[in-house]
């Protein structure tokens, strides 16, 4: 029996949106990639990592539980625990993280006279952020945010238009994986849910939403060529 080649195991962690995530996101992840064996080097995150609710657009809550500066220092301080958990990690540049410098570049504020995102966050310095990471193992596949993409079909859409296998966050209650064989190709896209705490304050706006959060991981074993997605129970 050929032994298992752990060394191409991946685990995909989606939006967390700290410091709302779900209260077991953390010991479920950690449980996962000791569950599949799956390298430290080999931790992969879709991007929203950190909610950044107060640098948004949007109406605040006034019962909310945090000002702008409690949010990040809350949010700095459970960081560090994912860091210490998972000191490597690849990470996709999203739109939550986009936050605060669309606050400054809304008050005409440039870019040369504010602190990196990297350096706001204290993260360590083996998390790199980049807009898509291309996998390169037997069976190559990319991971990126999913910023543009809606719909049941979004994972589907992202694939066909990488031309290899993809997977995305950003759409919180779609998961699930697609597989597209055509004459020329065979591929899979992969939407990995979202690990939020939905019963948070910052997700009210989807109280009545037909559709709930799909809380969970993907994992792609087989050199790129299987995904799974794993739910997270409770």
């Amino acid at each position: 029996m050929k032994t298992p080649d752990y060394k191409n195991r991946y685990l995909v962690i989606p939006d967390l949106q700290i410091p709302f995530e779900h209260p077991k996101a953390l010991e479920f992840c950690k449980y996962i990639q000791k569950y599949f064996r799956i390298p430290k080097e080999n931790i992969l995150n879709l991007g929203d990592e950190l909610d950044m609710l107060n640098f948004g657009s949007y109406e605040k809550d006034p019962d909310g539980d945090y000002t702008i500066n409690q949010e990040l220092d809350e949010s700095i301080n459970r960081l560090k625990d994912w860091a210490k958990a998972f000191p490597i990690m690849r990470l996709c540049t999203s739109n939550h993280q986009a936050r605060y410098w669309k606050k400054a570049f809304g008050s005409g504020i440039p870019k040369r006279i504010i602190k990196d995102y990297k350096s706001v966050i204290e993260a360590p310095d083996e998390w790199l952020w980049k807009d898509h990471w291309l996998i390169k193992t037997k069976h190559p596949f990319m991971i990126q945010h999913g910023c543009g993409y809606s719909g049941v079909n979004a994972h589907r859409s992202a694939a066909i238009d990488n031309t290899i296998s993809t997977i995305i966050g950003h759409l919180h209650s779609k998961a699930g994986i697609s597989y597209i064989h055509t004459r020329g190709t065979f591929i899979w896209g992969c939407n990995a849910g979202s690990l939020i705490n939905e019963q948070a304050y910052a997700f009210n706006y989807a109280k009545h939403a037909r559709y709930k959060a799909c809380n969970g991981v993907c994992v792609v074993l087989n050199n790129g060529l299987y995904p799974i997605w794993i739910p997270l129970e409770g």
